[in-house]
């Protein structure tokens, strides 16, 4: 006879508690809309996902006048940042979740967070309780040469920094980013420019 026990994963939110978020977020988005002007609505609703939609709307709603401290004093900020974690993302070539990184490397699912643990890849959290991986650390034959030393360089832990820093020219390096040096199999410059971030703070 099959139970109607509810099963809790790890990392996962508890249905009542999933709800109450659900129910609060609905109204801050019902009030939110309900202020911004048509084409605010418009430009969120061409977001390619929901996340982008809600991030869109959010990111235009200060610069059109609303006063978001109105809805919640720190909802302006967390808007801006939500908008630079997803150019990040955009800019890296998208992401790829645990599964699709294990499948593509050819190692079980458990492996892929070894090696994030011990910061041989890259990852961000998800906010859901996994890990995105950037596609921009993965080439057609794996990981890019060189990006596990890079990464174990790195003074700064936050991984959205590292990101940031992976996709930036850096004038160390002639313009380039620390990934093209890595392609271009300049593993020493990229080195030396990754260790400099954050290293006064080390």
């Amino acid at each position: 006879m099959a139970s109607n026990t509810t099963t809790l994963q790890p990392g996962r939110p508890q249905p009542t508690l999933a709800r109450t978020f659900l129910k609060r977020s609905v109204k801050m988005l019902e009030r939110i809309s309900m202020a911004a002007s048509l084409e605010t609505l418009e430009a969120a609703l061409s977001a390619p996902t929901d996340v982008g939609g809600v991030t869109s709307l959010l990111s235009d709603l200060a610069p059109l006048g609303l006063d978001l401290s109105a809805v919640d004093p720190f909802v302006e900020m967390m808007a801006r940042g939500a908008a630079v974690k997803q150019d990040l993302i955009e800019r890296a070539s998208g992401a790829l979740t645990s599964s699709q990184v294990a499948s593509a490397l050819g190692m079980t699912r458990q492996a892929v967070d070894k090696r994030r643990s011990r910061r041989a890849l890259l990852a961000v959290p998800s906010g859901s309780g996994d890990y995105l991986y950037p596609a921009c650390q993965f080439t057609s034959a794996g990981v890019i040469a060189g990006l596990e030393k890079v990464l174990q360089a790195f003074h700064v832990r936050s991984p959205w920094t590292q990101l940031s820093i992976l996709l930036a020219p850096t004038p160390g390096l002639g313009g380039k980013t620390i990934l093209e040096a890595l392609h271009a199999g300049d593993i020493e410059g990229a080195l030396a420019v990754a260790a400099s971030f954050g290293e006064q703070a080390a």
